[in-house]
């Protein structure tokens, strides 16, 4: 999960006038609505700016009662990646919350269109998205169109499992539904990742990933709960990641800057390469760029990640140089590890500039333009406009030079050092995830970076 900013507000309202403000603002995304002696109010939420229910004056909605803490719970909204919004609700309290009659404790629950929210012995509300997803599903629930905010929720039984037909994510062979774990006392909200299995060798891609989730335990690294599996389908019940994914975050905090700042980076870097060190530990190369913190997707990981391998797979856009030329030259082979180095390179070199180091077309006027592009880039067709530059996006990393802007990284020398380090064109050179960790730039507010670790991740598993 992914940890930004505070700050939103809250306002009593009319239907009329609140009806008036929404259309006012478009960063308005969703809104947790109570009538209080015959008075609509409503919990405003706007991207990535949480906020808080409780006793405390502070707080951005305040109740006053025996069974309320000073800060009851934290509410959250998030882009979806396929559109709309995700919207999560982090209790805090003594006594819990109940969504939709079920208690909660001390952990985060995703809140879908018309759930309801208790504040026990308090106050109940109502949750409104009121942003709908703008990309069309293909997936379980076909022939689901974009999923309105007025429309019900659809699900299906799936052993023990209740998949829902909100999808938290979804790429060219997977698709990740919320589901409730019905024999958990609380219902326990969980990821289902949901792979169609035409061919025998798509079982075994999937079992692979089974098996080594199955090995992996550690605080950034997706935790896997459960599999089911018919006909069409294979299932996997994972642990709920309720922040996003980096890129959507990226874009939607760095609305204005187009970039993050130097400390959130260094946060979120810190991180991925504490999950990489644990996974090469375990002679296991991650091969795709999907830090979270947690990482998670593991379909393309590869156990024995020091051999060389002819299998290449992931994006190009963080394909190392060595991946792009066995992508057409078959007998040629690239070692696993260094993959993952040259991925962490790029996704620092992005969050810091907001543009991908070896592709002047990812340098955009607003998040919105990248937004675009990142998911173009990931869709089973991609882009006509993409498939044109591939050719030269290959040929820029095979052979282009890492280009620095001096107006940004002249401020920031010791990244730039980083960044450096892992895009070396040739692997054996390439900084190793030790290498990072120690590098200055991490270094030098190594004391900070655990305190915060424990107290963000540790704290919160």
């Amino acid at each position: 999960m992914v940890y930004g900013p505070s700050g939103t507000h809250v306002a009593p309202s009319s239907p009329d006038n609140e009806h008036q403000r929404v259309h006012d603002s478009s960063a308005i995304c969703a809104k947790l609505v109570t009538v209080i002696r015959g008075r609509r109010e409503a919990v405003i939420l706007k991207l990535n700016k949480p906020a808080t229910i409780g006793r405390n004056p502070l707080c951005d909605y305040v109740i006053a009662g025996t069974f309320v803490s000073s800060v009851h719970c934290t509410l959250s909204a998030v882009r979806s990646p396929n559109g709309g919004v995700i919207v999560s609700c982090q209790d805090s309290s003594r006594n819990g919350i109940r969504l939709n009659g079920h208690r909660i404790n001390k952990t985060v629950v995703i809140l879908m269109h018309g759930d309801s929210l208790e504040i026990p012995a308090s106050i109940t509300f109502t949750c409104h998205h009121i942003w709908k997803d703008r990309l069309e599903k293909v997936g379980l629930f076909d022939p689901v169109p974009p999923l309105n905010p007025t429309q019900s929720a659809m699900t299906m039984n799936i052993g023990r499992y209740l998949v829902t037909n909100q999808t938290l994510g979804s790429g060219s062979f997977a698709t990740v539904h919320l589901a409730f774990d019905t024999s958990h006392t609380t219902r326990r909200q969980v990821a289902c990742k949901t792979m169609r299995t035409k061919k025998e060798c798509d079982k075994r891609q999937i079992f692979k990933e089974i098996s080594i989730l199955n090995r992996l335990e550690h605080p950034n690294i997706n935790r896997i709960y459960d599999t089911e599996q018919n006909d069409e389908f294979m299932f996997i019940f994972l642990q709920l990641c309720t922040g996003g994914d980096l890129f959507t975050y990226i874009t939607a905090y760095a609305e204005k800057e187009s970039r993050l700042c130097e400390a959130e980076a260094k946060f979120i870097m810190y991180q991925l390469l504490i999950g990489l060190l644990y996974l090469h530990s375990k002679m296991i190369s991650h091969r795709g760029p999907y830090p979270r913190i947690v990482i998670a997707d593991f379909g393309l990981a590869r156990p024995r990640a020091y051999q060389e391998t002819l299998n290449v797979c992931g994006t190009v856009s963080y394909l190392p140089p060595e991946g792009i030329l066995a992508l057409d030259q078959e007998h040629l082979k690239y070692v696993g590890m260094p993959s993952d180095c040259w991925s962490a390179g790029v996704i620092l070199y992005i969050m810091l500039s907001g543009a991908h180091p070896f592709d002047d077309d990812s340098a955009f006027d607003s998040s919105d333009d990248w937004l675009s592009h990142i998911q173009a880039s990931h869709a089973s067709q991609a882009s006509q406009h993409y498939q044109q530059n591939e050719a030269r996006l290959k040929a820029r990393i095979i052979d282009g030079d890492l280009d620095f802007h001096s107006c940004l990284w002249d401020d920031l020398p010791d990244a730039k050092a980083l960044v450096s380090g892992l895009l070396v064109h040739n692997y054996q050179h390439r900084a190793t995830v030790n290498d990072a960790l120690q590098s200055h730039w991490i270094d030098s507010e190594l004391d900070e970076l655990n305190i915060t670790y424990k107290n963000q991740v540790i704290a919160r598993c």
